[in-house]
């Protein structure tokens, strides 16, 4: 019976991952080629930049990108969360 069970389970996760195919949309970073596309065309605080990141506790690095905008904001939070620690 458990056999039955964990071959079910088996069969079932290999035939889930032969039919998921993710959007590659959704799922790929633009190229730099795209970005300054882009940046050519708006205002500097919706400009997007993309780095190369490590994350902490891995070796992989990984491509990030964000808006200005984005970094601005998180950089003003997390500056203030500082200064209230600091008080």
């Amino acid at each position: 019976m458990a056999k039955q069970i964990s071959l079910s389970m088996l069969l079932f996760a290999l035939c889930a991952c032969a039919i998921f195919t993710p959007a590659e949309d959704a799922s790929r970073l633009p190229t730099d080629a795209e970005v300054d596309q882009y940046n050519a065309l708006v205002e500097a605080e919706e400009r997007i930049v993309c780095r190369v990141e490590t994350q902490i506790g891995s070796n992989i690095p990984t491509r990030v990108c964000r808006l200005v905008r984005d970094i601005e904001e998180t950089s003003d939070f997390h500056r203030e969360q500082l200064r209230n620690v600091l008080r």
